[in-house]
């Protein structure tokens, strides 16, 4: 049975919610300014309106690549925005998004298992590793997305 992993990651941003809703949903984007993404494709909509595909390719420090489609399956503009993934992860992802005195939080949901067998043989025993990971790949998103969702913000 794959093992199932729940991450929540909190950004704050010193900036409006809908800059940072648009900052933060423009995944096309994300291979320009995050590390870890290699590729993304829209291949169907706009990437944040309901029914839109996009398929990623995700690598982290360890020695693999997760490829992964995302179906928007619910969207509420400037306040959340839920994803279904089919592929290596299989679940779902939603980021929610508070603005309260200039400050916005998007927080991101991320409930998936892994259907590569190898990762999970291995799970068990590296699950730490693997939560780590995750975590490293969140944290390099952050210091990437955060010059441009802060960038006209004064």
């Amino acid at each position: 049975m794959p093992e199932t992993y729940h991450f929540v990651t909190d950004w704050r941003f010193r900036s409006p919610v809908q800059r940072v809703w648009d900052v933060v949903l423009n995944i096309q984007r994300y291979p320009d300014w995050w590390k870890n993404f290699r590729r993304v494709t829209i291949t169907r909509g706009d990437g944040r309106s309901i029914g839109s595909v996009i398929e990623c390719e995700v690598r982290g420090s360890l020695p693999y690549s997760l490829r992964y489609a995302l179906e928007v399956v619910e969207a509420e503009e400037y306040r959340h925005i839920l994803l279904r993934s089919t592929g290596d992860l299989v679940g779902t992802g939603k980021w929610a998004f508070t603005e309260v005195e200039a400050v916005t939080s998007a927080v991101y949901y991320w409930d998936v298992a892994t259907t590569n067998p190898i990762l999970n043989l291995v799970a068990p025993l590296a699950k730490g590793a693997l939560a780590r990971n995750h975590e490293r790949v969140m944290a390099n998103g952050y210091a990437a997305l955060r010059p441009h969702v802060e960038a006209l913000t004064t």
